[in-house]
């Protein structure tokens, strides 16, 4: 933000933006609806953005920036695996919980007539997966890291966490509960145990012990 206290063009057309995307969807979002809220003009967006697609794309590289940057400093970090686990969760979740909607709008828009963003998407996510292949796998024992299978376990794993946040409110009416900072320092515990005991156990089974 800014250095003074209002925020600049910019900055309302993406926080309105982020809004009305995350609740009513890129589609459903017109331009002249995300200027009006901002106080700007569809010339605005243009001349900071390029066009209504460039600021959704600008919108989720801040996502996605911010994803890459926690697996770097948390997977990338000292300690054995299981710590860099917990802790990559742990800022993973603060984050979520910090900007809910950009995370709706991240995970969830993926306008099929726009294609750009599809192969935006995949290039950031692959960003991603790279810090894990690179910086977690190669510390585990061969006869584990040989069954890992980034494109099973890392969207189970991502799921897991990010539906909580998609159904929050269904979820606090299911269970008539609040979700407060120990839920969410258990919860980030629940998932570092799912791949530690879940998926690096099950990769840890042989082959042949698997039954059809």
């Amino acid at each position: 933000m800014s250095m003074n206290s209002e925020p600049s063009v910019k900055e309302r057309i993406a926080q309105v933006a982020t809004r009305l995307f995350a609740r009513k969807g890129y589609s459903a979002t017109g331009l002249r609806e995300i200027v009006k809220e901002a106080g700007a003009s569809v010339a605005m967006v243009n001349y900071h953005f390029g066009s209504k697609e460039a600021l959704l794309q600008s919108l989720m590289d801040i996502f996605f920036t911010k994803m890459h940057s926690i697996a770097v400093d948390t997977l990338g970090g000292d300690g054995p695996p299981e710590l860099r686990v917990r802790r990559h969760f742990r800022a993973a979740i603060a984050f979520f919980r910090q900007n809910p909607e950009l995370v709706r709008l991240a995970i969830t828009e993926l306008p099929h007539d726009l294609p750009g963003i599809v192969e935006f998407k995949a290039d950031r996510v692959m960003k991603i997966v790279s810090v894990f292949a690179n910086t977690f796998l190669p510390l585990l024992p061969e006869t584990i890291r040989a069954h890992i299978r980034p494109e099973i376990y890392g969207p189970a794993v991502m799921g897991a966490l990010s539906s909580h946040f998609l159904l929050r409110p269904v979820l606090e009416s299911v269970f008539s509960m609040s979700f407060d900072d120990a839920f969410y320092e258990n919860f980030a515990d629940e998932l570092a145990d799912l791949v530690m005991y879940g998926a690096l156990r099950a990769g840890a089974v042989e082959l042949s012990d698997r039954k059809d």
